[in-house]
């Protein structure tokens, strides 16, 4: 499907674009990237229809990454942005004549009253999805998935972007390892590399109904905490009077399954590689 495609990734130098970029381009695909590191805002519709000229298939992957305390303390600065992204995107796709568009909801969207602004972010552009397919039946065709915890090598470990692996490792190099909340929330961990392998799966079956992307595993935050304090020998603490968000969060995966999607990557291999990669891109020698 995508050999001398002419494929667009927003996001592409996030955690789960780099991977879908390399995985394209191993497949044949010409792949333009797009994000805002690379001068790409896609708030601006201009800048949109820009990128979108002579794309046949885009991976919406673009968005505003927010960690509870972000979300909680400035909830518009997550919201507005990413409505904005969707409704650019999905429009200059469409006018542009691309064929296929894959849309990059969240596991959020599947409990919105732990994650208010998050999920309600990336509902709104489900029916965005949706109202597409109604009023333009025979034009772009669209598909949705829903990542679980992604978690991976390309995260982000700046303190005030950093998702929950990534700050534990984070935290954990240096020998101190502070968790908010007491561990005992439960959460779907999945690899970003799992992630873009599905979302290729996905686009190339192009399902009508959003699609789960997780581990199908559960894994407490506590249980994380040990595989990295012993990784790195850290000291741990707990810290209850922080945020951590909802109490429990796991996807069921049997309907990306059925499309022949199946996780490859460990929970304890992943953050093995995450830590090797800490270590090599961030810390002095």
């Amino acid at each position: 499907m995508f050999k001398d495609k002419n494929v667009l990734v927003t996001g592409s130098e996030g955690m789960i674009g780099r991977e879908l970029v390399e995985m394209l381009e191993a497949r044949g695909a010409r792949v333009k990237k797009a994000d805002l590191r690379l001068g790409h805002d896609l708030i601006y519709f201009d800048k949109c229809l820009e990128i979108c000229k002579g794309i046949e298939i885009v991976f919406h992957l673009a968005g505003i990454k927010g960690n509870p305390k972000m979300t909680a303390e400035r909830p518009a600065d997550f919201f507005v942005p990413m409505v904005q992204f969707n409704t650019n995107m999905l429009e200059a796709a469409r006018l542009s004549g691309v064929k296929s568009f894959l849309y990059t909801s969240s596991i959020a969207v599947l409990n919105p009253e732990t994650d208010e602004y998050p999920a309600w972010a990336k509902m709104t552009g489900e029916k965005q999805i949706e109202a597409y397919r109604i009023q333009y039946p025979d034009g772009m065709k669209c598909c949705i998935v829903r990542p679980a915890n992604v978690y991976g090598r390309y995260d982000n470990f700046e303190a005030k972007h950093a998702m929950v692996i990534t700050d534990l490792i984070r935290k954990a190099v240096t020998g101190k390892l502070e968790v908010w909340g007491d561990g005992s929330q439960v959460r779907d961990f999945v690899n970003a590399k799992d992630v873009a392998l599905g979302m290729i799966i996905v686009m190339e079956k192009m399902p009508q109904e959003p699609i789960n992307l997780g581990s199908g595993k559960e894994y407490s935050i506590k249980e994380i905490v040990e595989i990295i304090a012993k990784e790195l020998s850290a000291e741990v603490t707990y810290d209850t009077t922080k945020p951590s968000g909802g109490q429990k969060r796991v996807m069921d995966i049997s309907k990306a399954q059925n499309l022949g999607f199946e996780p490859q990557i460990s929970i304890e291999k992943g953050i093995l590689e995450m830590v090797e990669y800490y270590k090599k891109t961030h810390q002095k020698t």
